[in-house]
């Protein structure tokens, strides 16, 4: 069993609370807008370890992004939600410098893999054996092109690839 941590909303204790976010599933359950004020500061302070905003922007005289669904309003000397666009002298200015392309990473993720994918991966599965697989089963001396955002619109506490926000 491992260690008792108490939960901030109700102050129970239990083994299966988050040392990060410290809100049990049932406060989660019952009592969303508590827990959402404990999670949300808890994500923000994740956020200010990369220099990221903790909500997407929304500065009334900000120049609109439109990069993503997050919808930034960029004020001046400002970065938006995803950390890779700014606005520099009233002017929004993408990290890279081309905005066609972005800032990524990308490695070859050896078979089986652990791709957040496996379960319909040809290669881990052997899904679609004789077209997309060499074999019926997960195939070994093989590998995926992994290839990652060096930051992300999306934000998801618990994201796998938190490292890569390091190149923003």
């Amino acid at each position: 069993m491992g260690k008792l941590r108490k939960c901030r909303v109700c102050e129970d204790e239990a083994s299966t609370i988050s040392r990060g976010l410290g809100v049990c599933l049932g406060c989660i359950r019952e009592k969303p807008e508590k827990a959402l004020s404990i999670t949300s500061h808890v994500h923000a302070e994740s956020r200010r370890t990369f220099d990221l905003p903790a909500e997407p922007p929304n500065t009334s005289d900000g120049i609109f992004c439109g990069m993503c669904s997050n919808n930034c309003r960029i004020g001046l000397n400002e970065k938006g939600f995803c950390g890779l666009v700014l606005n520099i002298d009233g002017h929004l200015a993408r990290m890279g410098g081309i905005p066609e392309r972005g800032v990524l990473e990308w490695y070859y993720d050896p078979l089986p893999t652990n791709c957040v994918a496996w379960w319909f991966c040809p290669g881990c599965t052997g899904s679609g054996y004789p077209k997309y697989a060499y074999k019926p089963g997960a195939e070994t001396g093989h590998a995926n092109l992994a290839v990652f955002y060096g930051a992300c619109s999306l934000d998801c506490l618990f994201c796998q690839n938190w490292h890569y926000r390091r190149m923003s």
